[in-house]
């Protein structure tokens, strides 16, 4: 049997062509900056640490334009006031903590963040600056750290950053990304068995605290406790504050 052919007429031909030549000539999306690549494989580095926590949600927040002092803020060490629109650590003993309790312990897992600048003392070079630090888990009553966490960058004198656990070195470098007078961004990250803390978008400093030889075990963690307290701190160096806030994960966290 002989099949039928139909014309099809030369304009078609033409048109059907014409859009093949531009469907295969169109060039391919052009290759992201190296800027780019450098940022999407920052971003996967993080991702290996990242728990599966897709949304936080704010639970606590403060700013300090009515001028007036929390409440529920308690000073442990040195002279905190509110001026300027600030929380500011005025002054304390030389070469002493400044120490001041924000919130109860009583999130599990939980992310808090604020604005800080340190300026030195008066008198003294403008260089000499030292801690921006949070101390979680503390005593609720002193502010003691010995039995919890505590964070710090800019420590040593602008030297280095390091995690005490029971006031135990448990992660440390020897470098600071804080520039004295200038405000920064500040983050710390709490998720069992993981701590991470970012300063002005970069994470500075992190850590796992796992036991034995599974990567499933983190009964050495010391979970965070309502009893206890979360505050900010420095050392013989003047910090304004500022928009503080805590969000914790809206759905309980995966280990």
């Amino acid at each position: 049997m002989r099949c039928a052919h139909t014309a099809v007429p030369l304009s078609i031909v033409l048109a059907l062509a014409t859009g093949a030549s531009l469907v295969f000539s169109q060039e391919k999306p052009a290759k992201p900056s190296w800027e780019q690549q450098l940022s999407q494989y920052l971003q996967a580095s993080r991702s290996e640490h990242d728990h599966l926590i897709k949304d936080w949600k704010e639970v606590a927040a403060w700013n300090f334009d009515d001028g007036k002092m929390p409440a529920d803020f308690k000073v442990y060490d040195g002279e905190w006031k509110v001026a300027d629109g600030v929380l500011r650590a005025v002054s304390g003993k030389p070469d002493g903590n400044r120490a001041i309790k924000i919130a109860d312990c009583r999130w599990p897992a939980f992310r808090l963040e604020f604005d800080a600048r340190l300026t030195a003392n008066p008198g003294i070079p403008a260089e000499r600056v030292c801690d921006i630090g949070v101390r979680f888990n503390c005593d609720a009553q002193t502010g003691d750290y010995t039995k919890g966490y505590f964070l710090l960058t800019g420590t040593y004198y602008n030297q280095a950053t390091t995690l005490y656990r029971l006031n135990i070195p448990y992660a440390r470098t020897e470098w600071s990304p804080i520039v004295p007078g200038k405000l920064h961004h500040v983050l710390l990250e709490v998720v069992k068995p993981h701590i991470r803390f970012w300063v002005d978008g970069r994470v500075v400093l992190e850590a796992w605290e796992r036991a034995g030889k599974g990567g499933l075990n983190s009964s050495d963690f010391l979970d965070m406790d309502p009893t206890r307290a979360i505050a900010l701190h420095t050392y013989d160096t003047v910090m304004d504050v500022d928009n503080v806030r805590i969000i914790v994960p809206a759905e309980k966290a995966k280990p």
